[in-house]
């Protein structure tokens, strides 16, 4: 496959001040649920650079002088012209510059699914769960830790096959229904479930829709989520690396068979996991 970060047009934006330059690179436009980089260069070191995209403001470790590249991901809910504002703040100054990028519709596929009721609409009873268990689990997508513990390589969770794909539109019982904000993995039941990179675990618990879930913060905005596990093997709090075993392969939760559910959010937006994992996303 074509790597769908090579044929994004990139504008180069060069800003001066006294002394100092600094380029940045940012693509013209993304679709919607894509991850992508922010390239700045300077031959002086900021004493710090703050991020605001999608209304969230982020300051990132300086990795400068030289080159430096910051991840960011495009809304699945949003489409058109989103602002990017980059402010570098040197000791003779502040650079403040506002650009935008274009976020562009997909035609994710459709998927009609044939379920029991029950799992389609949740019985009366379990409302208040469910409200309480998405709170906890947007606070958790929503963590800005200012430590970056993740690298630029990324371990695949399990080996299975893909069996429902990121964005997917789905129909369940002919209603509709919000896209699908992960990747499902196949695998037998008990299979070991990897953590994508180095983290903390911010979140475990059984959930009415994901089942055995746990949330790891790679820092910087940058999380990940296992879903329907059979069995979680870390604790809340617990630091990990790239690779540790999360849990095991099952089917809790809202599930028609045993299968891992991964999610990738940046900055509370959910973006395409196999960007990150099948080969479609220029890391290097």
């Amino acid at each position: 496959m074509k790597s769908a970060f090579l044929t994004w047009v990139f504008f180069l934006f060069v800003w001066t001040l006294n002394v100092h330059a600094v380029t940045v690179s940012i693509p013209e436009q993304v679709g919607q649920g894509e991850p992508f980089w922010v390239e700045i260069s300077s031959e002086q070191k900021p004493l710090s650079i703050n991020v605001n995209w999608m209304d969230k403001v982020v300051e990132y470790p300086v990795d400068l002088p030289g080159k430096q590249r910051i991840l960011l991901g495009a809304g699945l809910d949003h489409k058109g012209k989103y602002p990017l504002n980059i402010v570098f703040d040197f000791p003779e100054g502040v650079l403040d510059k506002s650009l935008h990028i274009n976020i562009e519709e997909k035609n994710y596929p459709v998927q009609h699914l044939t379920l029991p009721e029950s799992m389609v609409t949740p019985p009366q009873e379990l409302i208040d769960r469910i409200v309480r268990e998405r709170e906890k689990t947007l606070a958790a997508l929503n963590t800005l830790s200012k430590k970056r513990f993740w690298s630029d390589e990324f371990a695949r969770p399990v080996p299975g096959e893909i069996s429902s794909p990121f964005g997917v539109r789905r129909f369940l019982n002919q209603q509709p229904r919000a896209p699908h904000r992960g990747v499902d993995f196949r695998g037998p039941e008990g299979t070991p479930v990897k953590s994508l990179d180095a983290g903390v675990v911010i979140l475990t618990g059984d959930f009415y829709y994901g089942g055995q879930t746990v949330i790891i913060d790679h820092g910087l905005g940058f999380q990940t989520v296992y879903m329907h596990l059979s069995k979680i093997k870390v604790n809340e709090k617990e630091q990990i690396s790239k690779g540790d075993l999360v849990g095991l392969v099952g089917m809790t939760g809202r599930a028609t068979g045993p299968h891992l559910h991964l999610g990738v959010y940046l900055l509370g937006e959910a973006v395409d996991p196999m960007f990150l994992l099948g080969g479609q996303f220029n890391l290097q």
